[in-house]
């Protein structure tokens, strides 16, 4: 299935809001990134006869990658998919998260060689898709486990790894996962092209504002960054900017309200103005 570029995409409004604090009006945008994204989770869950393989998925914070992973396997995969973004680095943890996606009973044994083949019992059951988010805090032996888990005969499992740069330098440390992972795949910020297509259809509060504006706002603060637009969008929406709650027209859009907005974000992630 091949989507247009930079387009928006429409989602059930009962379906999880993957955009950051939950933006009201903000759409879902399939930029070129989110559509490689989308083709590279179809190669990768439709290798091996279907039983999956390993893809990575790469980049700077805030550039879209999770939730781009996140959206396309609700459709590629809605019933299948168990996503754990982990706050420790330890196997058991890793371990712990997996069993639970799982809804093993009760909780998870403490004995790892007990626990390990109850996973494994699990994923060979039928065709799984495993999204570890932040993957770069994985440790030798949480990676080794992922790639064991993979590797397993019994099991039926596609993989998909997702983390900041540091992510696949950590694992091409690591011979024997890096040689078995199929897709890779590395996101970077959005070009001024990208801007000034994909912003305007993102939020309603960008429709009509002009292309220098919206230049002058990501050179000043975003820098092609999604999650950075969409804290500027949440703030100005909270001034009064574009409309207000009962949907009546707010305060014109104008450089001083950005201005006004900036001025509660970290100076350090802004230009001079």
């Amino acid at each position: 299935m091949t989507h247009p570029d930079t387009t928006p995409l429409e989602k059930p409004a009962t379906g999880p809001n993957y955009h950051y604090l939950g933006l009201p009006g903000a759409r879902a945008m399939l930029t070129d990134a989110s559509a490689e994204t989308y083709a590279n989770l179809v190669t990768t869950l439709k290798a091996d006869a279907g039983n999956g393989a390993i893809m990575c998925v790469h980049g700077g914070v805030g550039l879209g990658k999770t939730f781009a992973v996140n959206l396309h396997l609700d459709e590629l995969a809605p019933h299948t998919t168990l996503r754990i973004k982990l706050s420790s680095s330890k196997i058991q943890a890793l371990r712990a998260a997996l069993y639970k996606r799982l809804e093993l009973p009760g909780q998870a044994p403490l004995n790892s060689t007990r626990c390990e083949a109850l996973l494994k019992e699990a994923l060979a059951e039928k065709p799984r898709v495993l999204v570890v988010d932040e993957a770069q805090w994985l440790d030798t032996r949480a990676f080794e486990f992922i790639r064991e888990l993979w590797d397993d005969e019994d099991t039926r499992l596609a993989v998909v790894l997702v983390g900041a740069e540091t992510c696949y330098q950590k694992i091409k440390n690591r011979p024997a996962l890096d040689s078995r992972i199929l897709v890779w795949q590395r996101y970077t910020p959005l070009t001024p092209g990208e801007i000034l297509t994909v912003i305007p259809q993102y939020h309603p509060l960008w429709a009509d504002v002009p292309a220098d504006d919206l230049l002058w706002i990501d050179d000043l603060a975003c820098h092609g960054n999604f999650r950075q637009w969409a804290k500027i969008t949440y703030l100005i929406q909270e001034q009064g900017g574009g409309t207000t709650p009962d949907n009546a027209p707010g305060p014109a859009f104008s450089r001083d309200l950005v201005r006004a907005v900036l001025s509660r974000l970290d100076p350090t992630q802004r230009h001079a103005d």
